[in-house]
């Protein structure tokens, strides 16, 4: 074999093998492309998606849509929740006075005139209540009613205290409540360190100063009940 006819074949080798190294870059280039372009289309079916879900006021884990008298909970484009209306339900809208839960889990409903504390895919027993939990000075606790009696819920949604009672007050350092003429002090904990019989009723407001704690009860006229924080006991 000549050396004309051994360099035409080395030339013709390694034009195959750029024809083939083209071919496969040139299917490498248009894969890269086909995947740009399918997740570029996923993208905007996904944020189309999150833009026609409504929020949850202070939920940053499940938004909702409100159809035909049923609530579904998405989480992030995906249904895990259904809860179904007993009459005219809705998401509650925030307001100042409102206590808020630190659990995604737990979505205030209004739902024929109640307020449904549902839990999200069943992971507690729903509570219901008379109205929204309202705030208090102490951020720890909320206080709800249900059938017009007074308890006290935490941020996680516990009841601490049950409904037991005809109206609470709390501060930072104290919870007080009143039922059937009796005084409750309970600490920071909702733990009970001291009780006193009383001969009024009515609304009650605690205020504290020097290691002293003021009770109102505003009846027919405000009375004031004064309880030493350090000697855990009443004074009057």
């Amino acid at each position: 074999m000549g050396d004309n006819e051994k360099n035409n074949g080395f030339k013709m080798q390694f034009i195959d093998k750029l024809i083939v190294s083209m071919i496969g870059v040139f299917n490498i280039i248009v894969i890269v492309l086909t995947i740009i372009i399918v997740n570029n289309n996923y993208k905007k079916i996904y944020e189309e998606k999150l833009k026609q879900l409504d929020e949850i006021p202070y939920n940053e884990t499940y938004k909702y849509i409100l159809k035909n008298n049923e609530i579904n909970f998405y989480k992030e484009t995906r249904v895990i929740d259904t809860y179904k209306c007993t009459k005219d339900c809705q998401i509650t809208e925030f307001s100042s006075n409102q206590f808020i839960l630190d659990n995604d889990n737990l979505v205030p409903i209004v739902d024929d005139g109640k307020v449904i504390i549902y839990s999200i895919k069943g992971k507690v027993k729903n509570i219901t209540l008379d109205d929204v939990p309202q705030t208090s000075i102490n951020n720890k606790y909320g206080i709800i009613r249900i059938n017009k009696k007074a308890g006290v819920i935490n941020k996680h949604g516990d009841i601490i205290l049950d409904c037991n009672y005809s109206d609470i007050d709390i501060n930072t350092s104290h919870i007080v409540t009143i039922n059937s003429n009796t005084l409750y002090v309970f600490n920071n904990d909702a733990k009970t360190i001291a009780t006193r019989p009383i001969t009024v009723s009515g609304d009650i407001s605690i205020s504290e100063k020097n290691n002293v704690l003021y009770i109102n009860v505003f009846g027919d006229k405000t009375t004031t009940f004064t309880f030493d924080t350090k000697a855990n006991k009443f004074t009057n």
